[in-house]
């Protein structure tokens, strides 16, 4: 039986009265790996926003664990999504281990003790995404690919059932970004995470995911498999692509 962990219902989001996208109609499955693109300005990272809460929706509803997403407290929410954004804080005079820790916040008592489950999960972490040795690096030493691994690594230590991750391949060579795709497979097929993540790698992407969400700022929102996508000519078209030739998947 499938498991509906995020439901949306004629969602609008933009900033104020700017609606940068409307009529989004979509449906995430426990387990889920979907990928998000669109544009730069189409509202790729205002879609995260509003699904995390930051961002009120202009319009529409959405339904998270059965839940309208306005009724759960903040603490509430960061122990049922965790998020990983663009923009992040350079200048943080901690060590990774100490951002990686920051993930079990939700889970802690009031004094941020960690339990002998928190560190395991927290070492777990950081094993998973490869960065164990960095551990007692101080994040504002770490390379721009370094730092993305730490917020990620952060974001599975929060052990959230719904993950959002915004470009998480930004900055990372190619080898890391196949590295990190497998990770992300792995987190939903094995451990029954739920993932949206945005990326402009559609080789990868195509490669790898199983749903497919497209922002446009000019066309109606769309969802679908790669396959479908590939095979209706809706990738070829959005990318202004010649054939399906190499959209091999």
């Amino acid at each position: 039986m499938t498991e509906t962990i995020l439901k949306t219902r004629d969602l609008s989001i933009g900033y104020g009265k700017k609606v940068l996208n409307n009529a989004i109609n979509v449906t995430l499955e426990k387990g889920d790996f979907t990928a998000l693109i669109g544009p730069n300005g189409a509202g790729k990272s205002t879609l995260f926003k509003t699904f995390s809460g930051t961002i009120k929706p202009i319009d529409g509803d959405i339904i998270m664990f059965g839940k309208d997403i306005k009724s759960y407290t903040p603490k509430e929410r960061a122990s049922l999504l965790s998020i990983v954004l663009t923009s992040r804080p350079d200048e943080m005079f901690m060590k990774v281990y100490d951002v990686v820790k920051a993930g079990r916040f939700p889970y802690t008592n009031l004094f941020g003790k960690l339990q002998e489950k928190d560190r395991n999960i927290i070492e777990e972490s950081l094993e998973i995404i490869g960065i164990i040795t960095l551990k007692n690096r101080y994040f504002n030493t770490l390379s721009d690919g370094e730092k993305q691994k730490v917020m990620i690594a952060k974001a599975i230590a929060q052990d959230t059932p719904l993950i959002l991750l915004d470009e998480p391949t930004s900055f990372l060579d190619y080898p890391s970004k196949i590295e990190l795709f497998n990770i992300m497979r792995m987190l939903t097929e094995e451990k029954r995470k739920t993932i949206l993540f945005s990326s402009h790698d559609l080789e990868l992407l195509l490669r790898y995911t199983k749903k497919l969400w497209i922002l446009s700022p000019e066309k109606p929102f769309v969802s679908g498999t790669p396959e479908s996508m590939i095979n209706n000519g809706i990738i070829k078209d959005y990318f202004n692509l010649k054939s399906n030739e190499y959209l091999m998947i």
